[in-house]
């Protein structure tokens, strides 16, 4: 039986690593869980929906996204900061990764889990603006592409998320709904006076919460605006990593590699036999 169990495992794992580092993310697998524009413990946090393995890449920019892309791309041709986050370990779906500012402008670390968190996964300054989110009102988003750049065209990049204190209403240049495609709890708006600064969904504001059941269930509760903890001046209240939902059942893709491994398995014990 614990030999079965092993070819098993060894079994999915090769097949899993046949499918490649990263995961590709789709609309709907991503929300911000925070954000904090404090320069000096500022950062931002977020949650997946689906399984992530190391490897993933996630953009995100302070830049202002066109309406109406143009010859030059998607994004303004006065680029702000752009980061990069590439996990250094698998990400459960439901673990929220928090992006701490280091308190060089500009520039953060990663973690994620319960317990405040463990390293994970590295952040880079693309583009070495030293600029961070504006307190005076800004949109952050988060997008995947094939590679870095600032001129991409609408068909190069994934929009995945979007986190916003710019006060109403957005100016044409600049709308996280339009030309994103984007919409309910992909989109955080937090707007208030001009100098709203901090939000965090409340459930993490403290570590080791008990988590949610499920990812509808967490999906809920973000969409539930008494749920977040909204802070208009600067705070040094740090954004939180933690753990906020649980799978309940195994992902598709999880049953494919099981019975994926169980047919290897099957297979290797035929050809055992047949020698017998």
């Amino acid at each position: 039986m614990n030999k079965f169990l092993t070819l098993a495992v060894l079994a999915a794992t090769s097949i899993g690593s046949a499918q490649g580092a990263g995961t590709a993310l789709s609309n709907g697998d991503f929300a911000f869980t925070g954000l904090n524009v404090n320069t000096t413990v500022g950062g931002w946090s977020f949650v997946t929906f689906v399984d992530i393995s190391a490897g993933t890449t996630i953009y995100f920019t302070d830049t202002n996204v066109l309406q109406t892309p143009t010859s030059s791309g998607v994004f303004s041709t006065a680029p702000e900061t752009f980061w990069s986050w590439t996990a250094s370990a698998d990400v459960v779906a439901g673990t929220s990764v928090a992006l701490l500012g280091t308190g060089v402008s500009g520039q953060y670390t990663s973690k994620s889990g319960a317990a405040g968190g463990t390293p994970n996964g590295t952040v880079t300054n693309l583009n070495g603006n030293t600029s961070n989110i504006s307190s005076g009102g800004d949109v952050l988003y988060a997008y995947q592409a094939a590679s870095y750049a600032t001129n991409y065209q609408p068909g190069a990049i994934t929009f995945l998320g979007a986190i916003s204190n710019r006060a109403a209403p957005y100016p044409t240049s600049d709308n996280p709904f339009a030309a994103t495609g984007l919409s309910g709890i992909q989109v955080r708006e937090f707007r208030g006076s001009v100098d709203t600064r901090y939000t965090q969904f409340t459930a993490q504001t403290s570590t080791g919460d008990a988590p949610y059941t499920s990812m509808a269930e967490l999906q809920a509760a973000l969409a539930v605006a008494s749920n977040w903890t909204t802070v208009a001046s600067s705070t040094s209240a740090p954004i939180v990593s933690d753990v906020l939902a649980v799978t309940a059942v195994p992902e598709p893709g999880s049953y494919a590699l099981m019975l994926a491994g169980l047919a290897t398995v099957g297979g290797l014990a035929r050809r055992r036999l047949a020698k017998r």
